[in-house]
């Protein structure tokens, strides 16, 4: 009899992280934030919307949506599906993380945990999908054009032709071959400090916000950077944290192996021979602090692209091979770096190797270099740009 009062007091409700839509002609829900998905039949559908407030399961029981010898196993099957939660039971931390989101959510719980983890495809099946969709839809143009307007030339850049800004920014390339040489620990320190690290504080009435090369909203700065070092001369191998402020890594991890840092980067496991990689996560909650509107989940995409193009000019700046790469296995990236995934989740990557000797651009991994075709539009010739 008490064991049957014990039972009695066990509340459930729906979880409060359900999107629930059509895939392929079956009704599902998923929960983002324990990405899971599950089908859902009318009488589960009738059992969710009765458990929009805790609760009792006698009561529940009681309704008649589910027969009564089929009760418990029901309730238990939509428990471990995560579509319910028991009083009795503890609460899935990655649920307990989401709730921080609340503000943000739906819209961002569901895009963010649904892009997470993507089966990509090795190189050559890859390659084989995008030409059979190019025999069967055509590539839309890279260029876009109105017809019938009038259309203004613009004077090409004359005045910084030869300015070695615009010679940094026309070199910066995607580099996927490395020397074997690595890069040397003040080298990695000089594009971190340069793309990550906080140069002032401005004080804002009397809270002192931090300044970087990138602009950030409201100064969140919601970006933090971790450098997996393979092979930089003067720095121990393993996992690092970069500390903005003190201008320091923070010995987080050991050494990554190779297969690791190959699958790190899936279909694109040359970037693994690169000396350093550095992901960029974000800290949502800064962000969440100030922008309690799920649009601000954006400044944190765009503020990650900031830093990692800082990053690419200032290695490009330094005569190295930097690289970006935003195909991620993130649950085995988030689990080395010791981070959630949801209040802290990584973004993007990049990193930086030494050039091969003897190579002034190496877009493939493999093979000679394809053919390049300047654009007068904007590339002027050294004697037109001395006669100005």
């Amino acid at each position: 009899m008490a064991a049957r009062r014990r039972q009695d007091r066990v509340l459930v409700r729906r979880s409060p992280h359900l999107v629930a839509y059509w895939r392929r002609g079956v009704f599902v829900a998923y929960n983002y934030a324990t990405d899971t998905l599950a089908e859902l039949s009318s009488r589960s559908c009738e059992l969710l919307d009765a458990c929009d407030e805790w609760t009792p399961l006698d009561e529940l029981s009681a309704r008649g949506m589910i027969a009564r010898a089929a009760f418990a196993a029901t309730i238990e099957r939509m428990v471990k599906l995560t579509l319910l939660e028991r009083s009795d039971r503890a609460v899935d931390p990655r649920t307990l993380a989401m709730n921080t989101l609340r503000p943000w959510n739906p819209h961002v719980g569901f895009f963010h945990a649904a892009t997470r983890s993507v089966r990509y495809l090795p190189a050559p099946a890859a390659a084989r999908l995008l030409q059979l969709k190019a025999s069967e839809f055509p590539q839309p143009s890279s260029i876009k054009r109105y017809r019938n307007v009038e259309t203004i030339d613009l004077a090409p850049v004359a005045p910084l032709a030869h300015d070695e800004f615009v010679s940094v920014l026309r070199a910066r390339r995607t580099w996927r071959r490395y020397s074997s040489q690595p890069v040397t620990r003040d080298e990695l320190a000089t594009i971190l400090a340069l793309a990550a690290g906080i140069q002032q504080w401005v004080d804002a009435d009397g809270i002192d916000l931090p300044l970087k090369t990138s602009p950030s909203g409201g100064a969140r700065h919601s970006i933090e950077c971790y450098v997996i070092a393979r092979d930089v001369r003067g720095l121990k191998s393993g996992v690092y944290h970069y500390a903005p402020d003190r201008h320091a890594l923070q010995r987080i991890g050991g050494r990554v192996p190779a297969a690791r840092l190959r699958a790190y980067v899936p279909g694109s496991e040359y970037f693994a021979n690169a000396s350093a990689l550095v992901f960029f996560t974000a800290m949502f909650e800064r962000l969440l602090w100030r922008y309690p509107y799920a649009r601000a989940y954006r400044a944190a995409l765009i503020e990650c692209g900031h830093l990692c193009q800082t990053f690419c000019l200032t290695a490009t700046k330094l005569g190295l091979a930097p690289f970006s790469v935003m195909a991620l296995a993130d649950p085995l990236i988030e689990k080395d770096l010791r981070i959630d995934g949801i209040k802290e989740a990584v973004l993007y990557a990049a990193g930086v190797g030494r050039r091969p000797r003897g190579s002034t651009w190496a877009p493939r991994p493999k093979g000679p270099n394809p053919p390049i075709k300047q654009n007068p539009r904007v590339s002027v010739r050294e004697g037109r740009a001395r006669a100005r």
